[in-house]
C-alpha cells in the first residue's frame, strides 16, 4: 500500500518531492484493493494509449464509497459524461463536439478569448489591486465557454461554487459525506438549470455547442435527455475548472521564476513555448484514471480487469527519464518528441486544449502587455486549494501602478 499521506500539509504545497520518490520507488503503487498509481511517463503514457484500458468510473465509486453510493446524483451524473464513456458512444460524441474546437475554429476562439480578457481587465485596471484567480482566472473561462454555449455569463458566473463542488467526485482520495452532499447539490442545479437550456435550444436551434449536442439524438443510437444534459454540464465544466485553475498555476510560476518572467516580458513570441513549459512544469490536472478490461501485465504487476489505475500526469511530466533538468522551469526548453502529458492521450485525449492554449496565451499576454508592472503577494507560500486530482490557487493577490499613482507619486498603491 502507499506510504504517503496525500492529504498531509506538506503534499499539498509541494507534491513534486513525495513524486519523486514514488517514481524511483516502483512503476506501480497500490492505492487500495484493485487501484493503482503510477508515476513514471513510459508507463502512464502507454496506458493512456493501450485500447486494453478504458472508463469504469461507477465501479470506482463503488470501489471506494460503497456499492450504495453509485445511486448518487453527484456520481450519477459525472457517468454520463462523455470524458468517460467507451467507443462507440465516446467516438460519436467526441466527432460530434470537436467540430467547435477544430483548427478553422481557431482564429474565432482566439478573437473570442481577446475580446473577453480585455473587457475583464478593464474592470479592474484602474483598481491598482486585485485577486487574480477571482477577478481574472475563473471569470474568463467562464465567459468563453459561455459565448460557446451560447448562454450569458451572468448566467454561468453563479454557477462556480457549483462547479468546484462536482469536480471533487475526481478526486483521488476519497471525499467525505459533507462533500458528496454538496456535489449532490450542484448536479441537481446543474441538471434544471441546463435541462431548462436544453429545452429552449430544442424549439429554437443554433449553432452553438448545445444545439450540436441536441443534433446528437438523431439516427439509431439516440443519446437520452439525461446523457445531454449531462454532456452540457461537462462542457460547462470542463471548459472553465482546469483553465482557470491552469492560468493561476502560470501566473505563479512565471512570478516565481524572475529572469524566465523577464525573458517573457522582452520577448512576447516566446508564449507559445512558455505556455507548453507551464503546462509541463505545474499542470492543474494531477490525476486521469483508466479501467482494464482485460488483465494487462505491466513490468512484474498484472493489473486485473476492473483493476482501475490513476495517472499521475504531474510527476510524469517531471520525469528524468523523459526531460532533462524536469525540476528547472525553461521557457526556451528544447522541443522534444515526447511531449508532456497535461491534457492525458489517447483516445481520450483533451478535446479542449486547443481552446486552452489559446486561453492560456491570451490571458498571460493580456496581463503581461496592460500591467506591466504587475506584482503578485506571497508567491513563496501560496494558498493552495486542498485537492490532489486538480491543483489550483485559492487565490492570488497581485497590485500594480495605476495611471493616477504614476502621475501623483504621493498616492498609495493598495495591496
Amino acid at each position: 500500500m502507499l506510504s504517503i499521506d496525500l492529504n498531509s500539509p506538506a503534499f499539498l504545497r509541494t507534491p513534486y518531492p513525495f513524486y519523486a520518490e514514488l517514481r524511483n520507488a516502483a512503476p506501480l503503487h497500490r492505492l487500495m484493493p484493485g487501484a493503482w498509481l503510477t508515476t513514471r511517463y513510459e508507463d502512464a503514457d502507454r496506458i493512456l494509449r493501450d485500447p486494453r484500458f478504458g472508463k469504469d468510473f461507477l465501479a470506482g465509486v463503488a470501489r471506494r464509497y460503497g456499492a450504495g453510493a453509485v445511486k448518487e446524483p453527484a456520481f450519477q451524473m459525472v457517468n454520463r459524461f462523455m470524458l468517460l464513456m467507451n467507443p462507440p458512444e465516446h467516438t460519436r460524441l467526441r466527432a460530434l463536439v470537436g467540430k467547435a474546437f477544430s483548427v478553422k475554429q481557431a482564429p474565432e476562439l482566439r478573437r473570442l478569448a481577446q475580446r473577453e480578457t480585455d473587457r475583464l481587465i478593464d474592470e479592474f485596471i484602474d483598481h491598482g489591486c486585485a485577486d487574480l484567480v477571482r477577478m481574472f482566472a475563473y471569470p474568463l473561462p467562464v465567459r468563453i465557454i459561455c459565448a460557446l454555449l451560447d448562454i450569458p455569463p451572468e448566467d454561468g458566473l453563479p454557477y462556480l461554487e457549483d462547479a468546484q463542488a462536482l469536480v471533487k467526485v475526481f478526486e483521488l482520495s476519497p471525499i467525505g459525506p459533507s462533500d458528496i452532499d454538496a456535489a449532490n447539490r450542484a448536479a441537481q442545479a446543474f441538471e434544471r438549470h441546463f435541462r431548462n437550456i436544453c429545452d429552449e435550444r430544442r424549439k429554437n436551434p443554433g449553432h452553438d455547442l448545445i444545439s450540436l449536442l441536441l443534433q446528437a439524438e438523431e439516427g439509431e443510437d439516440r443519446l437520452s435527455r439525461d446523457e445531454i444534459v449531462a454532456n452540457v454540464a461537462l462542457l460547462f465544466l470542463a471548459g472553465h475548472e482546469t483553465t482557470a485553475n491552469m492560468i493561476g498555476n502560470a501566473l505563479l510560476t512565471l512570478f516565481r521564476h524572475p529572469e524566465q518572467l523577464a525573458l517573457l516580458r522582452t520577448n512576447l513570441s516566446l508564449l507559445p513555448r512558455a505556455v507548453n513549459e507551464c503546462l509541463r512544469y505545474e499542470t492543474s490536472v494531477h490525476i486521469a484514471a483508466r479501467v482494464a478490461m482485460q488483465d494487462v501485465t505491466i513490468g512484474t504487476v498484472t493489473i486485473k480487469r476492473g483493476e482501475t489505475v490513476y495517472i499521475n500526469l504531474a510527476a510524469a511530466n517531471r520525469d528524468p527519464a523523459v526531460f532533462e533538468q524536469p525540476e528547472r522551469f525553461l521557457i526556451e526548453r528544447p522541443e522534444q518528441t515526447q511531449k508532456p502529458l497535461s491534457f492525458g492521450g489517447g483516445m481520450h485525449y483533451c478535446l479542449g486544449a486547443r481552446l486552452a492554449r489559446i486561453e492560456l496565451e491570451t490571458a498571460l499576454a493580456g496581463l503581461l502587455r496592460r500591467l506591466p508592472e504587475l506584482q503578485l503577494e506571497g508567491v513563496d507560500d501560496p494558498p493552495w486549494k486542498p485537492t490532489i486530482t486538480i491543483r489550483g490557487l485559492d487565490r492570488l493577490p497581485a497590485y500594480w501602478q495605476t495611471e493616477r499613482s504614476r502621475a501623483d507619486p504621493r498616492s498609495e498603491q493598495p495591496h
